[in-house]
């Protein structure tokens, strides 16, 4: 019975040339759909799924030219999760078992391997490596992925019947050296050993012509032979000291590099924290954008119904204005208003009170540090966008990627100066004791610049971009 590995659900989508060559060799196969109702992204229950794998399993057990005590089980990658499952639940209930591909630890720290292994192999620099593990490392609670940590490691030992392990070389995202040594290590641990790994020139899905997963491209010429072999082979008895062949042969692995003994996220532990983080950055500066130019719009408005030009900005030192002398007795009058309740003052005189304008200097401060944080941000997602599809793809641009590294720090250390600029500035204003300058409105302007451009650079912080 074949159990299928991410990716794929239907019987009609995957095995169709493995399964052919084997029933060839008269071997019965059974490729069942995928049970798809749950799962998800976001959700997978292996344990269930091996129940219901349990259940096809009799299935075929149950047809009329099958030995029941001889119906095995052939799993790949994420499918092998599935098949320890089975073994944990059901001991002694699978008489062998061909695991290809098999992670044969959590799906956490395989991640980590393989992403750090895409990244490495296109000439990332070392940041990206980092930002690799502290991502992966998150709490990722809030969209489920409870998968993510199936404890695989635990069941390895669960693995007391014979078994054949394949992996492919070119295979960049599975631990084709340490899986082994795992798998035999715990079988061995167990008491069985009868366990053989063969290694081909073939990617995850033992296939060649790409190093990566592309639609039609033929099996190892040798693969669906020694499935054949292997499996009339255990069926007919042999035990582990009755193969001719060495236990382990076939092409040299290259495992690049190994399997973290954990993950860790660094300064913020939950996916939920960067999703807050970057919703102020956005939120904040949108809003303190909003409300600026609602107000200026407003005031050029006003100023262009009563017919009376724009007064002169303020002076950046003494906050003051230099102003004629029918205007000071205007903003005479719009500053006493301040002094009254708003429930007294009419929506028109209320929307003059805040008129007037920030110093110069502390607007482009402001200004500039909303958009920076908010640029910087989305700067640093195109880079990890790039970098991701290079990775997938196997496209090396190291020198892109490490000159875009060199710049993505370049903007984290402008953000930090523009941020202790608009400090200096707000605390240069914090004396300003006219009636109009801090309204209500100014304040909330100013502190939500602050929130954004601090929430920036925590952001920042986190992705390493501090870090020499």
């Amino acid at each position: 019975m074949f159990i299928h590995g991410a990716g794929t659900g239907k019987a009609s989508e995957v095995y169709g040339d493995i399964a052919s060559a084997m029933s060839s060799a008269g071997i019965v196969t059974l490729v069942p759909d995928k049970r798809l109702d749950t799962y998800t992204t976001f959700h997978r229950d292996y344990y269930a799924m091996a129940e219901d794998y349990m259940a096809s399993l009799k299935i075929l057990r149950a047809q009329a030219d099958v030995d029941p005590t001889q119906a095995g089980i052939y799993a790949e990658s994420e499918g092998t999760w599935i098949a320890e499952a089975m073994a944990h639940l059901h001991p002694d209930a699978i008489p062998f078992m061909m695991l290809t591909s098999p992670p044969a630890v959590s799906g956490r720290r395989q991640m980590a391997m393989a992403a750090n292994t895409y990244v490495s192999v296109v000439g990332a620099p070392k940041g990206l490596n980092r930002d690799v593990d502290k991502f992966i490392g998150l709490n990722f609670a809030p969209l489920g992925l409870q998968y993510a940590d199936f404890p695989a490691e635990r069941y390895l030992k669960d693995l007391t019947m014979p078994l054949l392990i394949s992996f492919g070389t070119d295979d960049l995202s599975m631990p084709i050296e340490q899986g082994t040594t795992d798998i035999i290590d715990a079988a061995k641990s167990a008491g069985n050993r009868n366990v053989l790994v063969r290694y081909y020139h073939a990617n995850h899905q033992m296939r060649v012509g790409a190093h990566t997963s592309v639609p039609g491209l033929p099996l190892d010429a040798h693969y669906t032979h020694d499935l054949e072999d292997w499996t009339n082979a255990v069926t007919a008895g042999t035990k582990a000291n009755d193969w001719a062949t060495p236990q382990i042969a076939g092409d040299q692995p290259n495992q690049r590099l190994s399997i973290p003994t954990s993950v860790k996220p660094g300064l913020i532990g939950s996916l939920s924290t960067i999703l807050v983080l970057l919703g102020l950055v956005i939120l904040c500066a949108a809003m303190a954008g909003i409300i600026g130019l609602g107000i200026t719009f407003k005031r050029v408005m006003k100023r262009n119904k009563q017919g009376s030009p724009l007064p002169p900005t303020e002076n950046d030192n003494a906050g003051t204005s230099v102003i004629d002398s029918s205007m000071r007795k205007s903003d005479s009058h719009i500053n006493d208003m301040e002094q009254l309740p708003s429930a007294m003052i009419g929506a028109e005189n209320l929307d003059s009170a805040i008129f007037g304008r920030f110093p110069h200097r502390l607007t482009a401060a402001l200004a500039l540090n909303s958009c920076c944080a908010v640029l910087g941000i989305a700067a640093f997602f195109a880079y990890v966008i790039v970098a991701a599809k290079s990775a997938l793809t196997l496209t090396s641009r190291s020198t892109m990627l490490n000159w875009g590294w060199v710049l993505m720090q370049a903007i984290a250390l402008i953000n930090v100066a523009l941020l202790t600029w608009m400090i200096m500035e707000l605390w240069h204003s914090r004396g300003n004791r006219s009636h109009d300058f801090w309204t209500p409105t100014r304040f909330i302007i100013a502190a939500l610049c602050v929130i954004a451009s601090v929430a920036s650079l925590i952001m920042m912080a986190f992705f390493g971009l501090y870090s020499l």
